[in-house]
Order: structure tokens, then C-alpha cells, then sequence
């Protein structure tokens, strides 16, 4: 793996942003005055302290600006981190030790920063030979070259990989102790879920046992339900948008222990965590809808409105079987010779099936009418759940709602209370118009024009 010269010299910028150049007493340079824009510092002339310093790639020269908030963190979009190196672990107090020497940055000598860069502008790396024989000049450095030559600055790079076997060794110790230190817990599912977004990573985090390792272990934890909560955050990180991890956890039994992780949660921020990871797995992947949307299931997830929690969280049990009916929808609907093959897997769901005969329609219209009160002042809950009701309706709630007449007393309450509320606040009027407009449609659609009184 190769790391672009741009990107380290971008790093490294950050690191040596509050460092003065450092001019002869005898410069007849003149004075630099500082700006928001980058300007060229001339040989020896001297520069006030604080300013962001950077090696322009480009001509060589040496470059300087006063600092932005956007200056003050590295980049995120590389590969590789800077950590520090392994005798900066403690770090003098402020006002002490290296922290307080001129001559360094961060515990860093100064001067072995500066050879570490100095060539950098000028070098020409390992020549490539392109297809006829021709020789182009490679402007990259490889991962083991710059940490090579940032050794004596003390600086110690690490790619993504060699975090996470530090973060596994630490998690590891992090749980024997009783109990767990819970700052440091917090840190390392933190670093974790920032790694596990990028897809590679999560690959990587499974394949290296990651799940057996850190999730399950965290999921055991009967009395910490903070653990548990942010190892099912963990999770959801991991599955979305990532079919290859969805496929790797289903394989290592997950479906089911994530199933049983969501009848289990009781708060609403363990539920809801649970929620984001079972919807990561489900969603778009019909292997994992056959494996897990079974009666036992359905019970799970109808079971969360039954729950003491915050209704946000029981919105989005109806949020996720809509989602799924709409992607169902779609791919029985795809007419392309590519899509046959996903057509028989989502039709081997039998989704529809199994939400009549859980009777799905006749417990969302009782979550519906029990929550009709807690509705009312909320007008985004209620928002995504005439949404999500709108596409429960079609092949398969549209009969038995337009036959239950609680179902639509309760669409009635909530449209009748918008109507009285849209000059209660003028930014939301518009937007409790749209709501209303949704519910009327849905009204319609059910039970034909609605009468003015409920």
C-alpha cells in the first residue's frame, strides 16, 4: 500500500502549524504580516508564532497563513494515521518537559521533522515501466519508505489494520477487568464504529474474528446494557451497505443471536441500537429476510410496541417492514433479464405470506389506535408513520384497515388536530400541511371522502 505524497505532507502540516520559522538576526527579510490566504515565506524571514506553515508540492517553497477551525484536524480520508511514537505514551504536563520545549512539536524533535520533509518536493521515487518499455516516474512513496524515514522524528505511522489489532488487544484486556473500565470501553467501540464504516475494514474486523471476539462477549454482559447498546451500534455499522459483511455474519449464526439480542433489550436506547443493526442485515437482503422474518420474528418485532420505551423507537419497527415490503415491491416489479434471479429470491421471502399470517395489518392498527394521544404533538413521528402506513397499504393492509373503523378514527383525530394547530408556529405550517395532505390521501384511498366530524 502506497500513501500519496500530498496526503502525509497534509498530516504533517497540522503538526507543524504552530511552529515558528526561525530566522537568522541578521535577515534583512522583511516583516511577514499573516492573512487568511497562503503566502510564500522568503529564505530566513522570520514569522510570528501560531501561524499554519506547509511545503507547497508544487514549487518547493515554504508557505504560511493565519489558522482556520477547519485547520485544527487531520485529514480522514487516508488510509494510514499518525499516532504518536511508543516513548510518548505519557505525556509530559503542560508547562513541563518536552511539552514546554520550543525545539520540539508534541514530544517531536523539530529538526528530525524537518529532515523528514525536506526532500519531499524534490524526489523522484521508483520509475514505473509502462506498456512499450517506457519509464514514468512514480510520485509515491510506499507505506514502509515514509515510515522509515519518520522514524527519527519520532512520529510512528500506523495503517488502518494495525489499529484494529491494537484496539482487539486492548478491548481484550479492557473486559477481564471487574468491573470493565467503562471510559475506556466507550473509546474503543468509538474507534471501532469510525473504522467500520469503511467496507474493507468491516470485512476485515469479521474475518478476524472481531464478531466472536468483541460483539458476542459484549452481548453477554447481562448486567451493562450501556456495553450491550454500543456493541449492537457496532453491528449496524458493520452491515450497512455492505452485502459481503451481511453474507459473512449471517454465516457465524448473527441473524439469530442479533434476533435474540432485540427480544432481550428493554431501553429504548438498546432497542433502537438493536433495530439499526437487525435493519442493517435485513434490508435489501432477501437470504437474510427467509432466515430471520419467520413467525418467531414477526413476535419479536411486534413485540416492541408492547414495550415501555420511547415511541420514536416503536415508529421505526413499522419503518422497517415498510422499507422491506417497498424493496419486495420493487424487485417483483423489475423487469430486466439481469433481475429474474433476484426476483426468485425475494419471492422465495415469502414476505406477503408471512405478515397475513402473523397478522401483521390487525396488530399495526392497534399500535396505531393505542398510540393515537402520544401522536398527536409529534408532528415527525406522525409524519413517518402515515408514510410507512401508506406503503403497508398496498397488496396487503388496504381491505382489512378500510373494515376497521378504530384505524380510521384514529387517521381523523390526527388529521382534525393538524388542522387545528397549522397557525401555531409559522415555520411548521407548511410542513403540517404536507402531513395532512398525506393522511387525507390516505383517508381517501381507504374510506372514500372524509365527513368533517369524526
Amino acid at each position: 500500500m502506497e500513501l500519496p505524497v500530498w496526503k502525509l505532507a497534509l498530516v504533517l502540516s497540522v503538526l507543524v502549524g504552530s511552529i515558528s520559522t526561525k530566522a537568522g538576526t541578521g535577515s534583512n527579510a522583511p516583516k511577514f504580516v499573516a492573512t487568511h490566504e497562503w503566502q510564500e515565506l522568503q529564505e530566513g524571514q522570520p514569522i510570528p508564532q501560531g501561524l499554519h506553515v506547509r511545503i507547497n508540492l508544487t514549487t518547493g517553497k515554504k508557505e504560511a497563513k493565519l489558522l482556520d477551525p477547519a485547520d485544527g484536524g487531520p485529514s480522514t480520508d487516508s488510509s494510514l494515521s499518525m499516532v504518536p511514537g511508543e516513548e510518548l505514551k505519557d505525556h509530559p504536563a503542560a508547562g513541563t518537559g518536552a511539552a514546554s520545549d520550543p525545539q520540539t512539536v508534541a514530544g517531536m524533535k523539530l529538526e528530525a521533522l524537518r529532515e523528514a520533509l525536506k526532500d519531499i518536493p524534490a524526489n523522484t521515487y521508483e520509475e514505473d515501466v509502462a506498456e512499450g518499455g517506457e519509464a514514468v516516474g512514480s510520485r509515491f512513496k510506499s507505506y514502509e519508505q515514509i515510515k522509515q524515514e519518520l522514524k527519527d522524528a519520532n512520529v510512528e505511522l500506523k495503517s488502518d489494520s494495525e489499529i484494529m489489532t491494537d484496539l482487539f488487544a486492548r478491548f481484550e484486556r479492557a473486559l477481564q477487568h471487574t468491573p470493565a473500565d467503562r471510559q475506556e470501553l466507550d473509546v474503543l467501540f468509538e474507534d471501532l464504529e469510525y473504522l467500520a464504516h469503511q467496507i474493507d475494514n468491516a470485512l476485515q474486523f469479521i474475518d478476524r474474528g472481531g464478531v466472536e471476539k468483541i460483539v458476542w462477549p459484549s452481548l453477554n454482559r447481562t448486567g451493562d446494557a450501556q456495553t450491550r447498546t454500543r456493541a449492537l451500534k457496532l453491528l449496524g455499522t458493520i452491515v450497512q451497505n455492505n452485502p459481503k459483511a451481511k453474507v459473512a455474519l449471517v454465516e457465524r449464526n448473527g441473524g439469530s443471536n442479533l434476533l435474540s439480542a432485540l427480544g432481550r433489550a428493554s431501553t429504548t436506547d438498546e432497542i433502537s441500537a438493536a433495530l439499526y443493526a437487525f435493519g442493517g442485515l435485513v434490508r435489501k437482503f432477501p437470504f437474510a429476510q427467509k432466515q430471520l422474518l419467520t413467525p418467531h420474528g414477526y413476535s419479536v418485532l411486534y413485540g416492541v410496541w408492547e414495550k415501555k420505551v420511547e415511541l420514536k423507537v416503536k415508529v421505526k419497527v413499522l419503518q422497517l417492514i415498510a422499507d422491506v415490503l417497498v424493496d419486495y415491491r420493487s424487485a417483483i416489479a423489475a423487469a430486466g433479464e439481469n433481475d429474474a434471479t433476484t426476483r426468485e429470491q425475494y419471492r422465495s421471502t415469502k414476505l406477503l405470506e408471512g405478515l397475513e399470517r402473523t397478522e401483521f395489518c390487525k396488530h399495526s392498527a392497534a399500535f396505531f389506535h393505542q398510540h393515537k394521544a402520544a401522536l398527536i404533538p409529534e408532528d415527525n413521528l406522525t409524519d413517518e408513520t402515515v408514510k410507512a402506513l401508506h406503503a403497508c397499504r398496498h397488496q396487503l393492509c388496504h381491505e382489512p384497515w378500510s373494515q376497521c373503523p378504530l384505524f380510521r378514527h384514529t387517521l381523523l383525530v390526527l388529521r382534525n388536530n393538524l388542522d387545528h394547530r397549522l397557525d401555531e408556529d409559522v415555520e411548521l405550517v407548511e410542513y403540517r400541511r404536507e402531513i395532512k395532505r398525506s393522511i387525507d390521501e390516505l383517508v381517501v384511498d381507504l374510506y372514500g371522502q372524509p365527513k368533517d366530524e369524526l
